[in-house]
């Protein structure tokens, strides 16, 4: 059990250079109708929380054998300042199918005894998320300028970097040991995986301002992300490597949701991560 300052929560911002307005102690008021009444946590904040509360091996597994790792959340509750936060996990299951084997784990993380998330944690030797790849070489994307818009406008760009120092205030953020992760004395340096997807946020906020979207008006939170990791790729990270971000256009879901598919991609043709995450407006959520 771990309780969220809003130290925890700067921590977590600053790191991925997410400025949502949600997560600021001083600007939250702004929020029009805001329902959380102060700061909250992030979403990706809150996964990387699972993701390092999580054992990694069984009797019967080593997970780093399986290359894929996904996150499958929704959303249900936000976690504010002062709250109790825990994960409990439910017993893991080996699974295998045509595409190979998956080793599968429900997991909840709770804010004060009641569900914030509510999903799976999964390793695979094949992804759970397949989406169609964007028609773009990596070399087209190093000399693509940052905060564009390509592919005939349906793919907004954004170049991020993957920076030590700010993935060791992130896994903080999580209440997670950073030496597991990155460790100088011992020359290890291993970025969670949660870290580069973290950064999605950041991009989708500075895509919001490139369309003129009004942020203060009418706010977005995630309702579900279904996040996949290529851990090849992401153990052969370094610092300063850069990280390209491509989001396409939103589809709208019946609930009114917007519905994004994102890709990064740093050193190969193939994306680190690929992503599918849902965002509504707070005056659409159930119950509001």
């Amino acid at each position: 059990m771990y309780t969220l300052s809003q130290v925890h929560i700067d921590m977590a911002r600053n790191s991925t250079d997410d400025f949502n307005l949600f997560h600021d102690q001083f600007r939250w008021g702004w929020i029009k109708g805001n329902p959380f009444k102060g700061p909250i946590a992030l979403g990706f904040q809150l996964g990387c929380m699972v993701e390092t509360h999580i054992p990694q091996n069984s009797a019967h597994l080593t997970v780093d054998m399986l290359r894929f790792s996904s996150f499958e959340f929704n959303f249900a509750n936000a976690v504010k300042v002062g709250d109790e936060v825990s994960v409990e996990l439910k017993k893991s299951r080996l699974s295998k199918n045509d595409s190979g084997k998956q080793y599968s784990t429900r997991v909840c993380l709770k804010t004060n005894n009641k569900p914030a998330i509510i999903g799976f944690k999964r390793d695979g030797e094949y992804p759970t998320l397949n989406m169609e790849f964007p028609e773009v070489l990596l070399s087209e994307l190093k000399n693509t300028p940052d905060r564009s818009f390509i592919l005939d406008g349906e793919y907004f760009f954004k170049r991020k970097w993957m920076i030590v120092g700010n993935a060791k205030n992130f896994l903080l953020s999580a209440f997670a040991d950073q030496t597991k992760f990155i460790d100088e004395f011992a020359n290890k340096v291993t970025f969670p995986q949660m870290y580069p997807l973290a950064l999605l946020s950041s991009a989708m906020l500075e895509r919001a301002q490139a369309i003129r979207y009004d942020l203060v008006k009418n706010p977005l939170i995630y309702t579900a992300q279904h996040l996949c990791v290529d851990k090849v790729q992401l153990k052969q990270l370094r610092s300063n490597d850069a990280l390209n971000i491509l989001i396409r256009e939103p589809l709208v879901l019946k609930t009114g949701a917007q519905r994004y598919e994102c890709f990064g991609y740093v050193n190969q043709q193939t994306p680190l991560f690929t992503a599918q995450v849902d965002l509504m407006q707070t005056t659409q959520l159930p119950g509001k």
